[in-house]
């Protein structure tokens, strides 16, 4: 926590408690001349209660206001960090990143909205209330001071066991919560290869391990509350004793004092408690924020390995690029001009698909230099996925207006299409469901990229999907843009070949040339 928030939280705190000191010590007052001295109450009196009343109620409303505000915003610093990590590689870390953002940020959110302030603000109450009482009545000071240390004490050590039962608890929902992402993500598997006995065991055994860590966690917040009230209501009841020998037996206090100090003891001792509870309710928060933090720790080097200065469109030096110890290419020098086709062939699962992610600067190579003449890529992919939009918003993604977008649809064969459906091309894309099929769904990726013109364009087997007649017009539109752009592209079929300028293929761990280009 930055110190100028500790300090915030500190003054309006004090300022906070003193207020309710001085209501205390009007009412007191108040009540000393009605039921001592007999006499009416004084209207200024009245006044000066009512105004520090409402003034302690306002700064205790503030307070919180303030540290939601506050913690508000370190969450959202915390949640930019999360997302900050997120690339096409985490995509083998998806469960734990979903527990990271939308289970554990919010688990932790009562650490900094309550936990925190709440152990300032009873740190700065005690002491200025006991403060106080030195002036007020010593004895109960006195007795303050040697039983406010127990509710501390025995709430830092339940808290340290309760940290490691909610780190416990978090990694089981941990795994409990990958386990079943993945089995919704290889149903078809599970179904196909009879495996719904051991994957039910499976749930069952993490179902049960969350049960038990949590049961845990709840049977040490119970006997932690009921410590907790038995102290304080010891320690209320050892002030108002000995109040009450004092006025009875030994008659050396006065009405004033000894109210005064019945009033400030359970707003003592009731801040102990708050503080106790929310102790522990910190330390399970804190749990969350360790699993945060582990995620984020495992996450590599997210920083741009690519530089664009080469007077090529792609050019790669002595690179090496695979998964773990397993080595796609190695060695590979590649240079590509700034316009023109490039096709990539080789056998599925050889790294075609990865060496275009490597070039969009979504997969580290493991050594090797990677250098692009210009940032203004374009991609297409079968991985795209659509948002809650209009046909027309997705290709113009708010950048191109109506007619020109149009033009590019025509170009590609789908205004036929577009026309048909009741609000054409502002038809609405809900739930990743758009009414074309599965040809025409690729040529509007396609559309989307190829509006922008951009200077290189990746490509995923583009034409996938397309009969005949639509791949010869996707095919003459790519030739027309390959005299101003650099165009890579890896296909399976064989007729694009026919427009390529450079054909490359993937062996033995080579970019290996099989027409034109150097």
């Amino acid at each position: 926590m930055p110190k100028k928030f500790i300090l915030l939280y500190s003054v309006m705190s004090a300022f906070g408690v003193l207020a309710f000191i001085v209501f205390g010590h009007y009412l007191s007052v108040l009540l000393d001349d009605i039921v001592i001295a007999g006499e009416a109450p004084a209207a200024s009196g009245l006044v000066w209660i009512g105004v520090f009343f409402l003034l302690y109620a306002l700064l205790t409303f503030a307070y919180r206001i303030v540290g939601a505000k506050v913690a508000n915003e370190r969450i959202e610093n915390l949640t930019r960090r999360v997302v900050a990590k997120i690339d096409d590689q985490t995509r083998k870390h998806s469960e734990s990143m979903l527990n990271a953002i939308f289970v554990h940020l919010e688990k932790y959110r009562p650490f900094e909205k309550v936990f925190i302030p709440t152990v300032i603000q009873t740190t700065v109450k005690i002491t200025i209330i006991i403060i106080a009482m030195f002036f007020i009545h010593r004895n109960a000071a006195l007795i303050m001071i040697f039983t406010a240390p127990f509710v501390p004490l025995y709430y830092v050590l339940v808290g340290l066991r309760t940290k490691d039962e909610s780190e416990a608890q978090a990694a089981q929902f941990d795994e409990l919560g990958t386990l079943f992402l993945n089995l919704i993500r290889g149903k078809n598997t599970v179904q196909y290869t009879g495996s719904e006995r051991t994957v039910l065991s499976r749930l069952k055994h993490y179902n049960e391990q969350y049960v038990r860590e949590t049961m845990h966690i709840l049977k040490y917040a119970f006997q932690s509350t009921l410590m907790l009230e038995f102290i304080t209501i010891l320690g209320i009841g050892l002030i108002a004793l000995e109040v009450g020998l004092q006025i009875i037996i030994f008659e050396n206090i006065t009405f004033y004092a000894a109210f005064f100090t019945l009033l400030l003891a359970p707003e003592f001792y009731n801040a102990l408690k708050v503080l106790g509870i929310e102790f522990h309710n910190g330390k399970l928060s804190q749990g969350n924020l360790q699993r945060i933090e582990a995620w984020l720790e495992s996450e590599g080097d997210n920083a741009d390995y690519r530089n664009f200065d080469s007077s090529h469109s792609i050019e790669l030096k002595g690179v090496s690029m695979g998964h773990g110890g397993d080595l796609l290419l190695e060695g590979v020098d590649l240079t590509l001009p700034k316009t023109g086709f490039t096709a990539i062939t080789g056998p599925s699962g050889i790294g075609k698909s990865t060496f275009i992610r490597m070039l969009l600067g979504l997969h580290r190579p493991k050594n090797g230099s990677v250098a692009l003449s210009n940032t203004d890529i374009g991609f297409l992919s079968d991985e795209v996925y659509f948002s809650d939009t209009t046909i027309y918003e997705y290709v113009s993604d708010g950048e191109y207006d109506e007619a020109k977008v149009l033009a590019v649809l025509e170009k590609l064969g789908l205004m036929e299409s577009l026309n048909n459906l009741d609000q054409g091309i502002h038809a609405p894309i809900v739930n990743h469901n758009i009414p074309l099929s599965g040809g025409e769904i690729v040529r509007l990726k396609m559309a989307r990229v190829l509006i922008r013109r951009p200077k290189i364009i990746l490509m995923d087997e583009p034409t996938e999907f397309l009969d005949a007649t639509t791949e010869e017009m996707v095919m003459d539109y790519l030739a027309e843009l390959k005299e101003d752009a650099a165009i890579v592209a890896v296909v399976h079929r064989r007729k694009l070949l026919k427009i390529a300028d450079h054909h490359y293929t993937f062996s033995n761990r080579q970019v290996v040339l099989q027409k034109g280009g150097a």
